[in-house]
């Protein structure tokens, strides 16, 4: 079975701050549009106004970046305003206190209120919606644990009325297998590592469906045993070397040095047995957001892929 399949609504992008997750996000939101599915992009960032690789505005209402391709950012406050329009009776008369600043320092305040808002948004837009897929770049570690907590700890304090049982709804949804899916960004370095693991603890006790790790930046090795050995004896038996066969002889020693750096800060995954996928570094000339989609898109497409 591949790991991500046709039933899957809502696929989550988490990891360790600055793993890369918004590109593998984009490029797997682009890999699902591309597949047929009409997808949205959807990000909590709140610090720019625009997506930092799509160049499309980032707004609460999804805009569209291409065909089949849409890209929202979830605020909770609008997510309120929103879910009053649909359920409350006279509503146009409560928007301006929903808007006031009385009612933002009070959600504030409120532990997991805009947390619980902006899944409910989540939620509608993976069942609710035209959107076959939502693509959600999810919060780094700490804030994604909290928001996978967030649901149950709402249900369990508030027992009855509309908060538990939309609560409940966001939890099934989360937790169901079938439907939703998490995928873990890391690099090969030890803290993103450390936290992969606890991402994927996190998501194993509560039976989500999760995996793999994906391995952002990884640098091959650039030369095998054999062509190793080969390059040694040629350095043995010459007495001097053209400067850009030495280059070539350096960049490759770099290449080996971190390639071998990256392998052993991914021994705690292998002793695991946790399955991961490389995602190459992308060396470009000049920076090509669309070449770089592409390329990363090529290395996530076995996630989507019967394996034999």
């Amino acid at each position: 079975m591949p790991d991500i399949h046709a039933s899957h609504k809502l696929i989550i992008v988490t990891g360790k701050g600055g793993v890369g997750k918004t590109l593998l996000a984009a490029a797997l939101a682009r890999l699902s549009a591309g597949s047929g599915l009409n997808t949205v992009l959807v990000t909590l960032d709140t610090r720019d106004d625009r997506h930092p690789l799509l160049n499309v505005p980032l707004e609460y209402a999804p805009y569209q970046v291409e065909p089949r391709l849409a890209a929202s950012r979830v605020d909770a406050f609008e997510a309120v305003s929103e879910y009053a329009r649909k359920t409350m009776p006279f509503s146009m008369f409560y928007e301006g206190f929903f808007k006031s600043g009385t009612f933002r320092d009070f959600a504030t305040a409120a532990p997991g209120f805009e947390d619980l808002m902006c899944l409910g948004k989540l939620y509608n837009l993976a069942t609710e919606s035209e959107f076959d897929r939502v693509i959600f770049d999810a919060p780094a570690t700490g804030h994604f644990r909290q928001l996978l907590e967030v649901p149950g700890v709402t249900a369990r304090a508030v027992q009855v009325g509309p908060l538990n049982h939309n609560a409940r709804k966001i939890q099934d949804l989360l937790l169901d297998a079938d439907r939703t899916h998490v995928l873990v960004a890391a690099l090969a370095e030890e803290m993103p590592v450390r936290e992969a693991l606890e991402i994927v603890d996190a998501c194993s006790a509560l039976r989500m469906s999760v995996g793999p790790v994906l391995i952002n930046r990884r640098v091959p090795l650039p030369l095998s045993d054999l062509e190793s050995a080969s390059l040694s004896d040629l350095l043995a038996r010459e007495t001097s070397v053209s400067e850009p066969v030495a280059a070539a002889i350096a960049a490759s020693k770099q290449a080996a040095s971190i390639a071998a750096s990256q392998e052993r800060a991914l021994e705690p995954l292998r002793q695991r047995r946790l399955r991961t996928l490389d995602v190459p570094q992308v060396v470009q000339s000049s920076f090509a957001v669309d070449d770089l989609l592409a390329e990363v898109g090529a290395a996530l497409q076995p996630l989507m892929e019967e394996r034999p």
